[in-house]
């Protein structure tokens, strides 16, 4: 339902508390030792005559937060010694003591993180969502509440923040002067405050309708290991996350999905049916009762491991790949690392199912694992002719996409001397990993009835003007012979808007045939038809895309450049990619 970089794709900012917590004193507050469970004050904690101290609520799901904890540490270091005391404060009813005390581990934390008991102080002082900074003056007055900086919000990081409200804000309380800006908007995710009622009945339970709704579009990605930053397998864990759950499926942003055509069009349409929906936000407006647990649905069994079952063949990228906890561009992470896997394939390899496995998904963002064929680099090898086999993508990986299993009769091939090589786009989040992701395949010896090909139509001349909102670009490819589309996919970088295709017949008519309105960058995701498609010889595919270089576009590295073609995620792509067959002759 949710990946580590899409789960928050709307930027919402929560609204002003009744009473702001500005100018109060916070002297007497009481948190819980995570490690002790004893109750400590912030006087005690923030030690002897502090001269600020930054009280920062945070949680350890939150991919906002944990983007911020990296330069958090480093404010925390540089200004110790002018008297800045940083105190990290968990309110999230669902971080248990261990879970807090393993993750200020894993994050290299130094400063001390408490445990906010039943989200108590996060009530008094009208936080409802994380991350919320604080900062005090030396007589523990509040001077300061609100956002770090504008760099990350839901779903979007740009390349560095235009503002430095915390930092001032820091700034100014040490020096004894003015807090300019004493209150800004927070943007994360919605904490759920605890409640001393918990609610049973309702005609409407997770145990007799939400339960199910859950593990058929949610818990593939919420659950341990996997891309969700948080797990939806219980009711208790739902109920932590009850009123993030509502704004994302109610704004339509969960489970993912950007295309725009009638259900039942695409089979991998992940959209919730419009019952399901209903329900769901009726429940969670009840009060997300919990039911009768003799009536809950047996668990959903998950294939641990491999989704395509037992693959023949297990191929590891080459070397492993260093991913820091920071790097300076923000959701476009680090240049895309190209990295080749195994060896070159001794015959012709028919792929019947193919699965490319992350090995640190919470920071991938997408792989792409392309065939590159014997003699050829990439990405030349993506410029030879429509039907060329190089640079053809074996199969993709983002978080919640489904493996490549074809139907009975159709494999794609990988030729003899053919490697593979892995795109990877890391996004670093906060905990440096090394990552060494590998690709699962299972091959049939018998040739198949239909060779399944990838044509990529791409348009590498693109020149996208400085400050330009709605900038079009098309491309277009011949089918020669009578051809059947298995799928579409569209990919464009940070300043993709739209993406369209279309066929066009020898008579000339035009018809669309996928179309996505809104292009997400997070989401690199492929849209399989459920009835294919046949074009028959003297059909040309075209592509129209839309970018936006504009100042309003919150993902754009920078709108004062001509943007052109290239691999790293700051520059553009324009390409429609295809899986097809044709009908004779393959």
């Amino acid at each position: 339902m949710l990946s580590t970089l899409a789960l928050l794709s709307l930027v919402l900012a929560d609204p002003t508390p009744a009473k702001p917590p500005v100018g109060i004193k916070l002297v007497e507050t009481t948190l819980t030792h995570p490690a002790t469970a004893k109750s400590t004050s912030l006087l005690e904690v923030a030690g002897d005559k502090p001269q600020a101290v930054l009280v920062f609520f945070f949680d350890t799901s939150c991919p906002v937060c944990q983007n911020y904890l990296v330069n958090l540490e480093k404010l925390a270091k540089s200004k110790a010694e002018a008297g800045l005391r940083v105190i990290g404060v968990n309110s999230r009813v669902t971080d248990t003591p261990q879970r807090i005390l393993q993750h200020t581990k894993e994050m290299g934390l130094s400063f001390p993180v408490l445990r906010d008991d039943h989200g108590k102080l996060a009530a008094k002082l009208g936080i409802d969502r994380v991350p919320c900074a604080l900062v005090l003056d030396e007589g523990f007055t509040v001077r300061y509440r609100g956002r770090v900086d504008d760099q990350h919000t839901p779903g979007i990081s740009r390349a560095k923040p235009t503002t430095h409200e915390l930092k001032d804000a820091v700034e100014s309380v040490l020096a004894k002067s003015e807090v300019k800006i004493p209150w800004t908007a927070t943007s994360g995710c919605l904490l759920t405050l605890e409640t001393s009622e918990k609610k049973t009945g309702g005609s409407i339970t997770w145990s007799n309708r939400v339960a199910a709704i859950m593990q058929a579009n949610c818990q593939e990605c919420h659950r341990p290991g996997e891309a969700g930053p948080f797990s939806l397998l219980t009711h208790e864990d739902a109920l932590g996350w009850a009123p993030m759950i509502r704004e994302v499926v109610d704004n339509g942003r969960m489970p993912p999905w950007h295309a725009d055509a009638p259900r039942g069009y695409f089979a991998n349409d992940r959209r919730l049916t419009e019952g399901d929906r209903k329900d769901l936000l009726a429940w969670l407006d009840d009060g997300c009762p919990r039911g009768n647990p003799a009536e809950d649905p047996v668990p959903r069994k998950f294939v641990e491991g491999w989704r395509i079952g037992k693959p023949d063949q297990i191929i590891a990228m080459n070397k492993e790949v260093k991913v820091p906890a920071q790097f300076g561009y923000g959701l476009m992470g680090m240049p895309y690392q190209y990295v080749t896997a195994g060896e070159p394939f001794p015959e012709d390899t028919w792929v019947t199912a193919v699965e490319a496995k992350p090995h640190q998904r919470a920071q991938i963002h997408h792989i792409i694992v392309y065939i590159v064929p014997e003699g050829q680099k990439f990405p030349q090898s993506l410029r030879g002719g429509p039907d060329a086999f190089g640079g053809a993508m074996l199969t993709a990986y983002v978080p919640g996409d489904e493996p490549v299993i074809y139907p009975e009769g159709m494999a794609k091939k990988v030729p003899k001397g053919a490697r593979l090589l892995f795109e990877m786009h890391y996004t670093p989040n906060g905990r440096a990993v090394t990552d060494r992701s590998v690709v699962g395949i299972k091959t049939t010896k018998t040739p198949p009835k239909h060779e399944v090909r990838t044509r990529a139509i791409p348009n590498q001349r693109l020149r996208i003007p400085p400050n330009h909102p709605n900038f079009e670009v098309r491309s277009g490819s011949l089918f020669k012979q009578d051809a059947v589309i298995l799928s579409f996919s569209p990919h464009m970088h940070l300043r993709g808007k739209d993406f369209e295709f279309f066929t066009r017949d020898a008579s000339g008519k035009l018809q669309s045939v996928a179309r996505v309105p809104k292009y997400d960058f997070n989401w690199q995701e492929s849209y399989h038809l459920k009835q294919p498609l046949k074009v028959p010889a003297g059909t040309r595919v075209e592509c129209l895309a839309h970018f936006d270089n504009s100042k309003d576009n919150p993902f754009n590295p920078d709108p004062s450049k001509e943007v052109r073609w290239g691999e790293m995620t700051w520059e553009e792509m324009m390409i429609g990619f295809l899986d097809y067959y044709y009908e004779t002759g393959s």
